[in-house]
């Protein structure tokens, strides 16, 4: 079976236009060489007439101005490139485009096997020429770099355009949390307590977060580590002023001692208690009177001790009850007890606000007097 030619129209990397002829016998390199070297031929002749021009355009200007003698370096033409010799191979870098998409030189002949007509060549110059061919191929180099479409300024949403602040804020605070995590066990984070509304509060800066990892993020930023250095000066100053107000001499404490006396002692129960209740005879005030039991209690060391509080400032009953108040007592080594009792103003005239501290039972009383609105007391 003889062999048969195919005409090739190809676009070269110039932009000019090459007839390549090529045998259906021919390998997949011969065929990619052939158009190679029609490509080059075709590229070469174009330069050739532009470079011609432009040489009769200098020599038409000289002698028009009546310039003579030698000729500048200006205008010396650039000898013609020399035609590529039979059988060169081609650039690496050169690819063959058909119909918009790249291609390998192997597949060359095989389009020309199945007679596809193609249509790369948009162009009205060359578009009768295209229903003459079997096959139109283009020839092009990609270039590495060029302009960042993606990363600029103004770029489209989800483009990649620059960080924006909140976007910055974002990813400052993930790399905080993972800081933090690698760094930080929460379970054992004492300023960390979650409250009725699923919250997490920092106790050391008085601040409210959403989640685990906003308050891992707030541990890291300046103001939570600021209260920390504040925090452990303070407790240094404290041991100093402790430590400095022991006496000095053979029988100073050491710091075991001192660590060990700051500790919490156990807690060995409620202390036995009894409540009065009555009315001045004369003024008809109503009275209480509170006597609590301390049997173990060291007599030499502590004196149980009583104080005030109002119901906004105690978190046992919610919500507070602006009509009482609480009376506590407290004394090592008995848990502190409170008494709710009425918030009304109390008689602290002498006689009726009385404490008193029986060492030898080990009993603390405490009687108190409310003011009440029509009681007339003559000084």
């Amino acid at each position: 079976m003889s062999a048969r030619s195919h005409q090739v129209l190809l676009s070269t990397l110039r932009g000019n236009t090459a007839v390549a002829e090529i045998s259906s016998s021919s390998s997949a390199d011969v065929v990619w060489k052939t158009l190679w070297e029609a490509a080059r031929s075709r590229d070469d002749d174009d330069k050739k007439n532009e470079e011609d021009s432009n040489n009769n355009k200098k020599k038409n200007y000289q002698q028009q101005d009546g310039r003579k003698g030698k000729r500048s370096l200006g205008d010396c033409s650039v000898g013609r490139t020399k035609k590529p010799r039979l059988g060169e191979c081609p650039p690496p870098v050169v690819q063959v485009w058909y119909q918009g998409k790249h291609i390998k030189p192997g597949m060359i002949r095989q389009l020309l096997q199945e007679g596809f007509s193609s249509s790369a060549l948009s162009d009205h110059h060359h578009h009768h020429l295209q229903q003459q061919y079997p096959l139109c191929l283009s020839l092009k180099i990609p270039i590495l770099g060029g302009i960042d479409r993606q990363n600029r300024v103004g770029s489209k949403f989800g483009g990649g355009g620059v960080s924006s602040s909140q976007q910055s804020e974002r990813e400052r605070k993930e790399r905080l949390k993972q800081l933090a995590l690698e760094s930080i066990d929460l379970a054992k984070d004492p300023y960390l307590m979650r409250n009725h509304l699923g919250t997490y509060e920092c106790k050391l800066c008085l601040t409210l977060h959403p989640n685990e990892a906003n308050y891992l993020a707030h541990t890291q930023g300046k103001k939570h580590q600021q209260a920390l250095a504040r925090r452990a000066h303070m407790e240094k100053l404290r041991a100093e002023r402790e430590g400095t107000a022991l006496p000095v001499g053979p029988t100073t404490a050491t710091k075991t001692d001192i660590s060990s006396s700051n500790t919490r002692k156990v807690k060995i129960g409620r202390p036995a208690y009894q409540v009065f209740k009555s009315r001045d005879a004369d003024t008809n005030q109503r009275c209480l009177s509170f006597e609590l039991s301390y049997p173990e209690i060291d007599v030499e060391l502590i004196q149980p001790r009583h104080r005030f509080m109002s119901a906004f400032e105690q978190k046992i009953e919610s919500p507070p009850d602006r009509r009482y108040q609480y009376l506590l007592f407290a004394a090592d080594p008995y848990e502190t007890v409170a008494f709710k009792i009425p918030n009304e103003p109390l008689d602290k005239d002498d006689g009726r606000f009385v404490t008193h501290w029986n060492i030898e039972e080990k009993k603390f009383t405490l009687t108190l007097y409310f003011m009440e609105p029509d009681t007339n007391k003559t000084n």
